[in-house]
C-alpha cells in the first residue's frame, strides 16, 4: 500500500467518527430545540413528581381517569372529589368545542391544589417565574390556591381546565378576553348536590348559588360608578399580564351574553376554530360586521340590566328602525313579558310629543301560603316594590338613533346610552328628543323575572 493509500484508509475510522459526533451534536441541538419548545408551548414547566418526597411532605396523589391531582389540603369530600368533577367536565367539554370523544382516551392533566405554598416550592412543583394569586396552566399542567368555598375551588379547576382543553385540542385558547371568556363561561357550573351531576355554562340564578364569584357584581358596580367598559374595549383585554377580578368579570360577561343571545351564539360558538388566527379579533370583527353596531348597542342595555338569572331570550332586542308619525301609526302594544321593543314610531329631536299608556297586565306571581297569587299592573307600576328605583311595573321608554337599516359602518365604539338611561313614562309623559331615532319601550322589571309577566299595554302617540 503506497502512503497516500495508508493515510486514505487510515482517515475513514477518523471520517466516520467525526461525522458519528456530528450526528451526535445535531441530535442533541434538535433535542434541546424541542425541549424548548416543549416549554414555551407549556408542555414541561416542573419536572415529575418525587412522590416520596411528596409524600413525606404530606402531599397526597389523588387520580382519576383524566386527571391527577396532587394536594396538601387535608382530605374531605369536595377536595377528594376533584378528580371525579373533572372526569365529568372532559365529555361537557367536548360536546361545546365539538371535539370528538375517542380523542380524549389517554389524555390527563396534572393538578396542584396547594395549602401551603412554600411547600410546594420546596418540592420543586411550583413555576418559580409566575406569581400565582388563584389559578394558572401551562399546557396540560394546573396550579391552584386553596379557596375557602367548595364551589370557587372547582370553578378555578374547571376554568384552568378549560385552558387545558382548547390547548390540547384546539391548538390555543385565542385573544386574552376570548380565551378568559370562555374558561369563565364554562367554569361557572352547578353541581347537584343529590345527583352529583355537573353542569357548565350557566347563568347563575342567584349569588349564593356561586359563591366568591362575584362576577356580575363587579360589572354592575362598575356602571353604577360609569366605568362600564364597552364591548371592543373588552376585546382588547390582555391576559400576558397578570388579570384582576374585575377584567375576568368582563370577560365573562361578554362571553355568556354572546354565547347565550339567540341572534349571536351561533356565530360566537363557530370562533373556536379560528384561535390560532393572528387577527382573531378582526375576524370576530367580520363575522359580525352585518349588525356590529347594534350588538355595540345592546351589549351597553345588557350590562346595564345584568343580574343573576339573566333572562336572555327574552331580554334579547329585535331592532327595527322607526318610521314618521303617520295616522296609522298612533297606536301599538308592548309585552309585559319582553324586555325592550320597538315603536316602530321614528321620534325628530326638538319637537314634543305626548305618549300615553293604558290596560292592565300581570307583573308577577307571588306564593302567598302555598297559593300562586298573581300581581295585576297598570302602566304606572305598582308602589309596592320598586326596581331599580322605579315602581315595578313602570312603563319605561328610551330614544334609540341606531338600530336595524341604519347607515352601517359608523364605528361607534361605546354604544347608544339610550337603554342604560331610560326614560320614565308610567300613564303618560311629555318627550322631547334631543336626538331624533325610534321611541322603544318596556315595563321596569328585573331581566330575571320576565318570565311570571302576562298580558300587553296599549300605547299612544300624539304630536
Amino acid at each position: 500500500m503506497t502512503g497516500r493509500g495508508m493515510i486514505q484508509w487510515c482517515m475513514r475510522p477518523m471520517r466516520t467518527y467525526l461525522r458519528l459526533l456530528f450526528t451526535i451534536f445535531l441530535l442533541s441541538v434538535v433535542a434541546a430545540d424541542i425541549r424548548a419548545q416543549s416549554v414555551s408551548n407549556g408542555q414541561a414547566v416542573v419536572g415529575p413528581v418525587d412522590e416520596a418526597r411528596a409524600s413525606a411532605a404530606s402531599v397526597r396523589k389523588l387520580a382519576g381517569r383524566h386527571l391527577v391531582l396532587y394536594t396538601d389540603v387535608a382530605a374531605s369530600a369536595a377536595v377528594d372529589s376533584l378528580p371525579a368533577l373533572f372526569d365529568q367536565a372532559v365529555p361537557l367539554w367536548a360536546a361545546y368545542f365539538g371535539v370528538d370523544l375517542a380523542q380524549m382516551g389517554d389524555w390527563r392533566v396534572r393538578a396542584f391544589l396547594i395549602g401551603d405554598r412554600e411547600k410546594f416550592v420546596a418540592l420543586g412543583l411550583l413555576p418559580a417565574d409566575h406569581e400565582l394569586v388563584h389559578g394558572y396552566s401551562v399546557g396540560s399542567d394546573i396550579w391552584l390556591l386553596d379557596q375557602p368555598t367548595d364551589y370557587y375551588r372547582r370553578h378555578l379547576l374547571l376554568h384552568e381546565g378549560t385552558h387545558t382543553f382548547m390547548t390540547k385540542f384546539l391548538g390555543g385558547c385565542g385573544p386574552g378576553w376570548y380565551g378568559e371568556g370562555i374558561a369563565e363561561l364554562l367554569g361557572t357550573h352547578r353541581l347537584d348536590s343529590k345527583t352529583g351531576e355537573l353542569t357548565l355554562n350557566i347563568m347563575p340564578g342567584d349569588r349564593r348559588e356561586v359563591p366568591m364569584l362575584g362576577r356580575i357584581k363587579l360589572v354592575r358596580d362598575a356602571v353604577a360608578e360609569n366605568q362600564s367598559l364597552g364591548l371592543p374595549a373588552v376585546m382588547e383585554i390582555n391576559n400576558r399580564q397578570q388579570l384582576g377580578n374585575d377584567a375576568y368579570a368582563w370577560c365573562w360577561a361578554a362571553a355568556k351574553f354572546l354565547d347565550s343571545h339567540p341572534r349571536y351564539r351561533e356565530r360566537f360558538r363557530a370562533l373556536e376554530k379560528h384561535v390560532q388566527d393572528a387577527d382573531f379579533n378582526g375576524l370576530v370583527r367580520r363575522e359580525f360586521a352585518a349588525d356590529w353596531d347594534e350588538l355595540v348597542d345592546e351589549w351597553r342595555a345588557y350590562v346595564a340590566t345584568l343580574e343573576h338569572g339573566y333572562d336572555f331570550e327574552r331580554m334579547a332586542i329585535r331592532f327595527e328602525r322607526g318610521e314618521p308619525l303617520s295616522r296609522e301609526r298612533r297606536e301599538f302594544k308592548v309585552a309585559a313579558d319582553r324586555g325592550w321593543q320597538s315603536s316602530g314610531v321614528w321620534l325628530e329631536a326638538g319637537k314634543t310629543y305626548r305618549v300615553t299608556a293604558r290596560g292592565r297586565y300581570q307583573i308577577a306571581i307571588e306564593n302567598v301560603a302555598g297559593v300562586e297569587q298573581a300581581w295585576p299592573c297598570e302602566p304606572g307600576g305598582v308602589t309596592i316594590e320598586y326596581h331599580d328605583g322605579r315602581p315595578l311595573g313602570m312603563l319605561l321608554g328610551a330614544i334609540f338613533e341606531g338600530g336595524r337599516g341604519k347607515a352601517k359602518g359608523g364605528g361607534r365604539e361605546l354604544g347608544d346610552a339610550a337603554f342604560a338611561k331610560p326614560l320614565a313614562i308610567g300613564l303618560g309623559a311629555g318627550i322631547t328628543p334631543e336626538v331624533s331615532g325610534t321611541l322603544y319601550l318596556r315595563v321596569n322589571d328585573s331581566a330575571a323575572r320576565l318570565g311570571d309577566n302576562r298580558g300587553a299595554l296599549t300605547i299612544r302617540i300624539d304630536d
